[in-house]
């Protein structure tokens, strides 16, 4: 796994998050949210037949 590009796109994360400002703890949502784009790392493939359900 390239870490690097998983940190590169943390951005997306915290764009998501801020929509939810009503939710109390900041934490759990960023801790979500970034197992969310680790897992879509791993099933991304280039070809577009990429496993959503993996």
């Amino acid at each position: 796994m390239d870490i690097d590009f998983i940190l590169d796109y943390e951005w997306v994360v915290h764009s998501v998050i801020r929509k939810f400002s009503g939710y109390s703890d900041y934490e759990d949502l960023y801790q979500v949210g970034m197992l969310a784009l680790v897992k879509a790392y791993q099933n991304y493939k280039e070809n577009g037949e990429s496993d959503i359900y993996e």
